[in-house]
């Protein structure tokens, strides 16, 4: 096909899964880093004060990202997996945990969903902090698993395309 000399859509598909769950990794790294700002001893009482607020703003926006990285992380990953019959069955594996892993992101809103209403709620009367602490350590379990784990599948998955 002509267009294939100029663009191959292809292989932009095959590497969107190993770019956009390397961007779904980054957010969570970074909101790891700039949310446990918030805990640190200098900032905490403060943090108790605006963090309902911050955190309406925050996780408005941040939901967005992560739910439209994670939608095209796994229509990318679906579309290596069952439309394009291009690549090997090795890598279609990769792809297929990938995308699973990718999906399995979303098995942690049941655990962080009630403590980001606490802290927008500010449930614990001006110990948001505490609250924020548990969310972090969820979002790190959820980080270095699943969010690494995707990106890790997708990256063997697209070095050993053929």
């Amino acid at each position: 096909m002509a267009s294939g000399l100029i663009f191959d859509y292809r292989s932009l598909l095959q590497t969107a899964p190993l770019i956009t769950s390397t961007c779904t990794l980054w957010f969570s790294l970074d909101q790891d880093f700039f949310l446990d700002i918030f805990l640190h001893s200098d900032h905490r009482t403060r943090s108790n004060e605006i963090l309902p607020s911050y955190f309406r703003v925050f996780f408005r926006h941040g939901v967005v990202r992560v739910l439209s990285l994670l939608t095209l992380t796994m229509s990318a990953g679906g579309y290596n997996i069952f439309m394009d019959g291009q690549i090997n069955k090795t890598s279609l594996k990769w792809y297929t945990a990938g995308t699973l892993f990718a999906a399995s992101h979303l098995l942690f809103v049941p655990a962080i969903a009630p403590r980001v209403q606490a802290v927008v709620e500010d449930t614990s009367h001006g110990s948001s902090t505490k609250d924020l602490k548990d969310w972090l350590a969820i979002n790190r379990v959820r980080t270095w698993t699943v969010d690494l784990a995707a990106r890790a599948c997708f990256l063997v998955g697209l070095s050993i395309v053929e």
